[in-house]
């Protein structure tokens, strides 16, 4: 399965994206069903070889070679065995839910980034993914909806880049983790923050 057959599947099997298997485009969708996977009588193989797509996806940092899979695996390990106050609700190999407190927070993969402000809720939420061209119009939209950049929060591990603003102790434990665990650091991505300056969102500071 490719990236974008992926995604388009993605978009077809999450309801709550809704797409419709005519609306995909021609070509994609011609891929998804010699492979049979659009089939409604086949849809738990479907989600099966979804879920396996996305995990599989790899990214190097320094000397590990890691898949989307293995980081939220060893996320929900480092929550389960090690984090006093996480307490880990949901844990499947694309899904991360967690609570610190009182506050629950979602952590997904996923395979792309169709119809993103439907997955925003009241449930702060994560989506790891890889960002590929579509950084543009995703930055464009998280300036425009500022609900959504508080409620969503897309990250793309091989970029360590994130777009979104949400306030979640779960996140900033996964950032604590990537920090020790790796050496890596996330940052916002530079085209998100500079739009944040330009539209007088945040201000820097002198001095």
């Amino acid at each position: 399965m490719t990236r974008e057959q992926a995604a388009a599947l993605e978009a077809v099997l999450d309801e709550r994206i809704g797409l419709r298997p005519h609306e995909l485009d021609p070509e994609v969708r011609a891929g998804l069903d010699d492979l049979g996977l659009l089939d409604p009588a086949r849809r738990p193989e479907a989600e099966e070889a979804l879920a396996a797509a996305v995990g599989a996806r790899r990214f190097t940092w320094g000397a590990d070679e890691l898949t989307h899979g293995e980081l939220l695996a060893a996320f929900a390990r480092h929550c389960a065995e090690e984090l006093d106050d996480v307490e880990v609700e949901e844990s499947t190999p694309t899904l991360l839910v967690a609570r610190w407190r009182r506050e629950t927070s979602r952590v997904e993969l996923r395979a792309g980034t169709a119809g993103l402000a439907r997955l925003a809720s009241p449930t702060p939420t994560l989506l790891v993914t890889d960002l590929g061209e579509a950084v543009e119009a995703l930055v464009e939209e998280f300036l425009t909806d500022a609900e959504l950049r508080a409620r969503l929060l897309v990250f793309d591990p091989d970029r360590l880049e994130k777009i979104g603003a949400v306030r979640s102790s779960l996140f900033v434990y996964l950032e604590w983790f990537l920090r020790d665990t790796y050496g890596v650091k996330v940052l916002p991505a530079p085209a998100f923050t500079r739009g944040l300056i330009d539209r007088g969102i945040i201000h820097l500071g002198m001095g």
